[in-house]
């Protein structure tokens, strides 16, 4: 029988041999006794440790703190080979990257390379140059080395684009703006403001008419392009003060959210290279009438307003546009009925000759005619004018009526040079209302036709006898536009048979004129599928006698003007 140790002594001490108690009272042994095998069986003995169980007990630590060591020395040995792995896997890289082609070529290709980037990247009305996401930012994130050549090419920092709400304008953002501008090295700038047409900033910014003053001020000498965005009068007031000798384009935008209270004139006359304007008012004519331009210096002008505004400009701005060549004007009124069209200005004694003048567009689409009943809109913006030297018509309507007004008819007939007609139609019958107008205007050689309804019958028409009574008998270019936001649209929205008869009949030999080009353009997805078709089925006339183009742009109406070449390069005059 197994008697109890007495207090206070150790369980495990002996009672045989005392050395061999000093010894084990001695140890230190820094962790859990019973993981070791042979001291948790020693344990659980009742027995006193024998000399041959201390060796046992002895040579187990040493093992162990031989195992720990070991352990260590191979961690640090591990940290070793993982740092030589890092650095070579780093080295590694370095080596493709200046074995990769790119990093071979000279700066000035480079250069070139990222120009083209620039100029191609997709860009919309949103963008803030000061996006990360967007170039030339994100091409300095790449390395240090492309980092270094963008900051000095300053073809990447001539335009900049600032968007209220998405930059803080206090120390840190003046700075960045500094950074900007020192980098363009003094060339040409082209600055776009788009403010937040509901007035909110940061509460540190300060107020807009400051920022614009202080924003154009020291780049007035170089400042080529100004877009101003939701913009009020009082906004941009400043800017007659300043001397703009540069100003080659201004597109302004103003705020229709704000209630505007008398304002003084604010006038460009200290623009003396200003020749390309485009002015979206606030549909309020005695504000719009207060922006003054130098008309006699402008060479394009682009007005979106309401129609009594358009009647200002016609009688009493257009006589004062000795140079102008394009001039686009579109109209809406915001359901509130105008009357000035109802006054035919037959009153006026002569006809004001505007002998420049090579382009004009006239947008109705927003207008509600409807509302003028007995009404003859459409002559009034030709009379009493008369230009001689008018090549291109582009007319936009968002319903035509199919008896169309004589008037109007006759004001198309004293357009005796005319070449190029491009219409669009987005609701009603479109067949009559187009016959009238072809008849009108039989010297078209180009036509640019955009209706979301079918164009089946308006291509049979113009596929038919050669004679008085045959359509366009001049017409070499032809250009459809394809829109499928017409809840009616379908793919058949031509019938390519009545297509391919239209291409046969204008190729023809015997066709004193014949049909060189003909061109589609669909506007959203709905409508490629129609690309391939057209595509397809005009294959046998080409390239022998015809040339087919297709191509899909991205448009949300029917306005042959965005595609107008001479507005290439230069979206901002759209903006409006």
């Amino acid at each position: 029988m197994h008697t109890r140790p007495p207090e206070g002594t150790n369980q495990y001490q002996s009672t045989t041999n005392p050395s061999a108690d000093i010894l084990v009272s001695n140890l230190d042994f820094g962790m859990d006794i019973l993981e070791i095998p042979e001291l948790g069986r020693l344990a659980c003995a009742p027995h006193g440790l024998r000399n041959h169980e201390v060796d046992a007990l002895e040579r187990s630590q040493e093992n162990y703190s031989q195992l720990i060591a070991i352990h260590s020395e191979r961690q640090e040995e591990l940290s070793v080979i993982e740092q030589e792995k890092y650095r070579l896997s780093d080295s590694v890289n370095a080596r493709q990257q200046a074995l990769s082609p790119i990093n071979d070529l000279p700066d000035d290709i480079l250069r070139e390379i990222f120009l083209h980037l620039y100029l191609c990247f997709p860009r919309r009305c949103q963008d803030n140059s000061f996006s990360p996401l967007l170039p030339p930012i994100v091409i300095g994130q790449v390395c240090r080395h492309w980092r270094a050549v963008i900051h000095d090419f300053a073809a990447l920092w001539t335009k900049l684009r600032i968007k209220s709400g998405t930059q803080r304008w206090d120390h840190t953002g003046l700075e960045l703006l500094a950074q900007w501008l020192q980098r363009a090295k003094g060339t040409p700038l082209n600055l776009q403001l788009v403010l937040n047409n509901h007035r909110t900033s940061y509460s540190s910014d300060p107020p807009i008419s400051k920022f614009i003053g202080q924003l154009a001020e020291p780049i007035g000498g170089t400042l080529t392009r100004l877009l101003l965005k939701y913009v009020t009068l009082d906004d941009f007031s400043h800017l007659s003060l300043l001397q703009l000798p540069s100003l080659e384009q201004l597109s302004i935008s103003l705020d229709i959210s704000v209630q505007y209270t008398v304002n003084s004139p604010v006038s460009f006359a200290n623009a003396p290279a200003l020749r390309r304007v485009s002015f979206s008012g606030s549909f309020d004519e005695g504000v719009d009438r207060k922006v003054i331009f130098p008309w006699n210096q402008l060479t394009h002008f682009i007005g979106y307003s309401c129609p009594d505004y358009c009647e200002f400009f016609l009688l009493t701005n257009l006589p004062l546009c000795t140079q102008l060549k394009f001039l686009s004007l579109e109209l809406e009124d915001y359901g509130s009925e105008r009357y000035y069209l109802q006054n035919s200005r037959s009153s006026a004694p002569t006809r004001i000759v505007v002998p420049t003048l090579e382009t004009l567009a006239l947008n109705f689409s927003n207008l509600y005619f409807r509302d003028y009943a007995s009404t003859h809109p459409y002559p009034n913006v030709f009379f009493p004018f008369e230009f001689p030297n008018l090549r291109k018509l582009v007319l936009l309507f968002g319903y035509l009526e199919e008896d169309v007004s004589p008037s109007f008819l006759d004001e198309l007939r004293r357009l005796k040079n005319l070449e190029h007609l491009s219409i669009s139609i987005r609701n009603g019958d479109t067949l009559m209302p187009l016959q009238a107008i072809f008849q009108a205007l039989p010297r078209i050689k180009t036509l640019e036709l955009g209706l979301r309804n079918d164009y089946t019958p308006v291509i049979a028409q113009l596929t038919g006898p050669t004679g008085p009574q045959h359509l366009l008998p001049n017409l070499r270019t032809a250009r459809l536009m394809f829109h499928g936001s017409n809840p009616n649209y379908n793919e058949d929205s031509i019938w390519l048979d009545t297509l391919t008869r239209f291409v046969e009949f204008r190729t023809q030999p015997e066709v004193a004129t014949r049909l060189e080009t003909i061109a589609f353009f669909a506007c959203d997805h709905k409508a490629h599928p129609t690309l391939d078709a057209v595509r397809e089925a005009l294959r046998p006339f080409t390239p022998q006698c015809l040339i087919v183009k297709t191509k899909r742009i991205n448009l949300s109406n029917l306005n042959w003007i965005s595609l107008d070449p001479e507005l290439e390069g230069r979206p901002e005059l759209l903006e409006l």
